[in-house]
């Protein structure tokens, strides 16, 4: 929690939005049942992810080199799959008690690992 145990607001921006879309479309390339799980899955990802940074804007570690710098993120999932692991961007506005929900990528991707 906050020092004044306050909860902050979670919004999920359009490029978050754009994140889920290529995940979506890679399930997609998958089959129909593995993107049917995906559309079980993603409102649970969302629902869980607002729970805990509304409660714990904190938790996640800065990101210190690269496109993310500045950012905070968090991983979410334990699987040993790959894609169903993701890192979570996002930035917290400690005047508004905000937090945006910038990105979402898989834990490993092309993109190299975060530090």
């Amino acid at each position: 929690m906050t020092k004044d145990n306050e909860k902050f607001t979670v919004y999920f921006t359009e490029e978050f939005s754009s994140s889920l879309d290529r995940i979506q479309a890679f399930f997609l390339e998958q089959g129909e049942e593995v993107l049917l799980w995906w559309f079980s899955m993603e409102d649970v990802i969302i629902k869980d992810i607002d729970e805990l940074l509304s409660s714990f804007p904190y938790s996640g570690k800065k990101v210190g080199v690269g496109p993310f710098e500045g950012l905070r993120c968090i991983t979410y999932g334990r699987s040993r799959h790959r894609m169903l692991n993701y890192i979570i961007f996002y930035e917290v506005d400690d005047v508004l008690k905000e937090i945006n929900v910038i990105n979402i990528l898989p834990a490993r991707s092309k993109r190299s690992r975060i530090r």
